[in-house]
């Protein structure tokens, strides 16, 4: 492992256990209300300039230790700045077997370039070590938002389902949303979200760790019986992000 890798390994862990006073400050109220995830009929899934950003490995061969650990200190505290202008939601480390995704975000913002000015004082990104791969994201049920303990990190799962090589019919995707939604309800997954573009469909996350159950609970759905595979990584979030 590089020093770079370790740094961010370090800083991903710091990242994980800051996602309560994320999500929590992602609340933002307007009259007494919360302005995102207030009062939604179950699964209906929100339009509210939500994007789900991949932080992914970009240039390599950084070495100076005293330079890094200035960028680490800056990559948090961007972080915590956009965590208090409450327009960051969630953010956590996920374990890629390739380590090529290291990271994931989620976050408001009118547009991808507003998003991307978001990140401009985070070196790791401006300076291209970490690269934004943002989608356009529909919140069918969000990470949770209260009863966090942001002192503790926990690992659960992230599920992503492809899209694969064919488009669903309009049935087979009603259907598929239905089994999806059945399955949050029965609690096999905490939180959902549909990505509008892009190689991944849908975004699931899970308390259970164990890979062989997660994959069992999609494998009747229509995506995944035409073939579209699913991948199941380690993901870690403050205590209570996952419910």
């Amino acid at each position: 492992m590089t020093l770079f890798d370790r740094a961010l390994a370090r800083t991903s862990m710091v990242l994980a256990a800051l996602v309560g006073a994320a999500v929590v400050a992602g609340c933002a109220t307007v009259g007494g209300a919360p302005e995102i995830f207030a009062s939604r009929e179950a699964h209906a899934p929100s339009r509210d300039e939500i994007w789900f950003v991949f932080l992914e490995s970009g240039k390599t061969g950084f070495s100076e230790r005293s330079a890094l650990e200035v960028m680490q200190r800056g990559h948090i505290a961007n972080f915590q700045r956009l965590f208090g202008e409450k327009k960051l939601f969630a953010a956590g480390p996920l374990k890629d077997p390739t380590e090529f995704k290291r990271g994931i975000v989620i976050v408001k913002a009118p547009s991808q370039q507003v998003l991307a000015d978001y990140f401009q004082p985070d070196q790791y990104v401006r300076e291209g070590y970490l690269k934004l791969n943002a989608v356009p994201a529909l919140v069918n049920k969000p990470l949770a938002t209260e009863g966090i303990d942001s002192t503790a990190i926990e690992e659960g799962r992230i599920v992503q389902l492809m899209r694969g090589d064919r488009t669903l019919s309009t049935g087979d995707a009603a259907a598929q949303r239905a089994m999806l939604e059945r399955l949050v309800d029965q609690g096999s997954f905490g939180a959902w979200y549909t990505l509008e573009a892009g190689p991944v469909a849908e975004v699931l996350f899970s308390r259970n760790k164990d890979e062989r159950v997660l994959q069992a609970a999609l494998a009747g759905l229509p995506a995944v019986k035409g073939g579209a595979p699913v991948a199941v990584w380690g993901q870690w979030f403050a205590k209570g992000v996952l419910k």
